[in-house]
C-alpha cells in the first residue's frame, strides 16, 4: 500500500472556544486567537482536505486563486503543526 500525501487535522487535546467570533485555542499554558482567515484554515483542517483544497477554499471565501494563498496556506498550517495545534498525516491511497 502506497501512502498519498499529507493532509493537515487538527490535533486532539486542544481546547476550543468561541468567543465574540474567534476561536481562541489552549495548548498546555499558551492560548491562541484565530480570526477570519485564520479560523477558516484552522477549521478546514480536519484530516481529509489537502492543503490544496484549504487554499482553494480560502481563494473561493476571499476572491482570490489558489496559487496566490496556497503558499501562505502552508505556511500558517506548518505554523499550527509547530505550535501543537494541527498535525500532519499522510492520506492512504485507495485500495
Amino acid at each position: 500500500m502506497t501512502s498519498g500525501p499529507r493532509v493537515p487535522r487538527r490535533a486532539l487535546g486542544v481546547r476550543v472556544r468561541l468567543v465574540a467570533g474567534n476561536l481562541v485555542l489552549g495548548v498546555d499554558a499558551e492560548g491562541m486567537e484565530l480570526a477570519d482567515v485564520a479560523k477558516l484554515i484552522y477549521e478546514s483542517a480536519d484530516g481529509r482536505n489537502s492543503v490544496s483544497d484549504i487554499a482553494g477554499i480560502v481563494a473561493a471565501e476571499y476572491g482570490a486563486e489558489p496559487e496566490e494563498v496556497g503558499e501562505d496556506v502552508t505556511e500558517f498550517l506548518d505554523e499550527l503543526a509547530a505550535s501543537g495545534v494541527v498535525e500532519w498525516v499522510t492520506e492512504e491511497s485507495p485500495r
